[in-house]
């Protein structure tokens, strides 16, 4: 996994601040080297995260479901005691000190909090078609968590706290924007013991998917967040181009290699449920 251009800790008010990096931000303190290890997790450690985690795969076993590719949520079917249950979930990461976690923890958390919070965001204003519909502009810049005393949203999080201090660009196929054209929210909670491979198969899928990347008569056709986070994968669209490629396979990698260009960019926001 890519170096974290520099890491932020994640206890506001107990023991290192947590300071989110974007416009208006405060600088946010470092975790120490000892922190930054990439020793392999102990086998108390994954039993620990696979506790603290077993509600949310709980809920994600119950109410997600594949069909054509797509991971889709039962919004509708979801009872007030799951959904209670979920919203416990999102409190106790909230106030979980992370302070000693290391880097692929660190991504761990983050992803977890933001999807089983949008996905929160979804039940508290269900039935909706889609994630934009929530206020006039979609819920993403309301303070809707307080971790560990600090208020954010969920752009603090994919964008203050990870886009802003990792050179990392396949975060952007863990985040899970509830829409049918996002990447696919992972059907088990995010684990640090796989992290490396989990993101290169969440990548490698979306690239695969049409919803990502769409060959037509020799034209390629690519998901928006290419567009909207084109400096993520590279400094042109020859890096893009690149990128897809090495993610790809088959005859579509052979398109992407012979590209020149991106034709369009699109994106479905419909909401991710089974119709």
């Amino acid at each position: 996994m890519s170096k974290p251009i520099k890491l932020i800790a994640l206890s506001a008010l107990a023991a290192l601040a947590l300071t989110a990096c974007g416009a208006g931000g405060e600088g946010g303190a470092t975790i120490s080297e000892a922190n930054k290890s990439d020793a392999a997790p102990t086998s108390a450690e994954v039993e620990a995260s696979k506790e603290l985690n077993a509600p949310y795969n709980d809920f994600l076993k119950k109410y997600v479901t594949q069909q054509n590719g797509i991971n889709l949520v039962k919004y509708g079917s979801v009872t007030d005691a799951d959904h209670k249950a979920l919203k416990d979930y999102v409190n106790t990461l909230s106030n979980t000190d992370t302070s000693e976690f290391t880097e692929d923890e660190i991504f761990a958390y983050w992803f977890n909090l933001y999807n089983a919070e949008t996905v929160n965001v979804i039940l508290d204003n269900y039935p909706v078609k889609s994630i934009r519909k929530i206020n006039l502009k979609g819920p993403w810049d309301e303070p809707l968590l307080t971790v560990n005393g600090k208020k954010m949203s969920l752009n603090n999080i994919e964008h203050d706290t990870i886009r802003a201090n990792y050179d990392e660009p396949r975060i952007h196929f863990a985040f899970n924007c509830a829409s049918i054209g996002c990447p696919n929210l992972k059907m088990t909670a995010w684990e640090a013991s796989t992290m490396d491979a989990d993101l290169t198969k969440a990548t490698q899928e979306y690239v695969a998917s049409p919803r990502g990347v769409t060959v037509k008569d020799g034209k390629i056709i690519a998901a928006g967040i290419f567009d909207w986070y084109k400096e993520d994968f590279g400094n042109s669209e020859k890096d893009t181009l690149k990128f897809l490629a090495d993610h790809a396979t088959g005859a579509k990698k052979t398109a992407l290699e012979n590209a020149t260009e991106i034709s369009k960019y699109d994106y479905d926001w419909d909401l991710n449920e089974p119709k």
